[in-house]
């Protein structure tokens, strides 16, 4: 049987640091476009998009197991949920929007400054418009706190005191059927490649589905354990073939397809690799470096784009070494900046979560597993 994720596992790990790299490797292509071409793989390659179906996993997995749980009212364990999400995601998406209107400020970073930029602050810079003022890669992270805040709520309004398998597998259904549909309609206006990223890929009611996809696979990874046991390697197979053949007829620049077709077939597909990597417990003596880069993945995201935008000032004119220096340099940086907002800034608030949940479950009633 495969049990659900609680500790850190290797192959997990390793989808999210790949996630990261390919994030920081995609957006930084262009700081040596003097030398070297752009890679043409680069933009099908969505580390994006990987970060939202492994979060589905990973939370999917935790929310399933509170809705089993007796003896709590549905309330706390909602606030629960939030609290322990809200301390992970929102110190650091504070933090770099005021580092990000700071830079924007001084004219260290390009961007736009306005009264809207108030939008920003209640993640509704990408709700149903994008604004497109500056923090660009904020838009993912809208995404996200608009799935944690919306998915529990449909939870509770399907099944008010609990959350029954069947429920929990119809509100995911909703979480990914109806933003696939809003999709169509949405694409048959567009007409460049930046404004298919700008009005579709990046817009939150349009892109909740990828985040329900790995709900979707912690749904059946908890249900269907054995299932999942027999098939696994098979499923991991199909995964990188599907997404494979998606990436590849993504750079056909058939506008259609990568707004509709390609965004499932990609995201279903990353959500295939995820009960082989759950699997795969132990990364021998990988673990160190894999576990570091996973563990500092999201500060990574944010991190690079500044160091970015100072960095694009330094390229032009330099040589070919000079050019890769800094360019190794820009990684470095990167890294060691994560590695420091990781460990000074992140884990002070995510320690405060245990705590806060004694509060919130009320710590004299025990936590039970319940039926299905």
């Amino acid at each position: 049987m495969i049990e659900a994720p609680q500790q850190r596992i290797f192959g997990l790990d390793l989808l999210r640091a790949l996630a990261a790299v390919i994030v920081v490797y995609s957006h930084a292509d262009d700081l040596l476009d003097a030398h070297w071409p752009r890679d043409p793989g680069a933009s099908a390659l969505d580390g994006v998009d990987l970060f939202f179906v492994l979060s589905g996993f990973l939370i999917g997995g935790m929310l399933i197991r509170s809705g089993e749980a007796t003896g709590i009212p549905l309330w706390r364990r909602i606030l629960d949920f939030w609290q322990r999400r809200w301390l992970r995601t929102l110190p650091n998406y504070y933090l770099f929007l005021i580092i990000n209107l700071a830079l924007l400020y001084l004219g260290w970073a390009p961007g736009s400054l306005h009264v809207n930029v108030l939008a920003y602050f209640v993640f509704l810079q990408n709700l149903i418009v994008p604004l497109d003022l500056f923090f660009w890669e904020s838009w993912s992270l809208a995404v996200e706190e608009w799935f944690y805040l919306l998915f529990p709520l449909l939870l509770a309004a399907l099944a008010w005191q609990r959350w029954p398998k069947w429920t929990f597998l119809a509100a995911t259904v909703l979480m990914i059927s109806v933003p696939i549909a809003l999709r169509y309609p949405a694409v048959e206006s567009i007409d460049t490649p930046f404004m298919l990223g700008l009005l579709v890929r990046r817009v939150v009611v349009l892109r909740l589905d990828a985040i329900g996809y790995g709900v979707l696979m912690a749904w059946l990874f908890h249900y269907l354990p054995q299932i999942l046991v027999r098939w696994r390697l098979l499923l991991f197979m199909i995964g990188l073939v599907t997404w494979s053949i998606a990436a590849w007829q993504y750079n056909k620049n058939e506008l259609t397809y990568q707004g509709t077709t390609f965004l499932v077939l990609s995201c279903a597909s990353m959500a295939c690799l995820l009960p082989a990597m759950a699997g795969w417990q132990n990364g021998g003596r990988w673990m160190a470096v894999v576990g570091f880069m996973s563990r500092i993945s999201f500060a990574l995201y944010l991190v690079h784009m500044p160091v970015r935008a100072l960095y694009l000032e330094l390229m032009p004119g330099r040589s070919v070494e000079l050019s890769l220096l800094l360019y190794a340099g820009y990684w470095i940086l990167c890294i060691v900046l994560s590695a420091l907002v990781y460990r000074y800034w992140e884990l002070p608030f995510m320690a405060l979560r245990e705590g806060l949940s004694r509060k919130i479950l009320v710590p004299n009633v025990p936590l039970k597993a319940g039926s299905p």
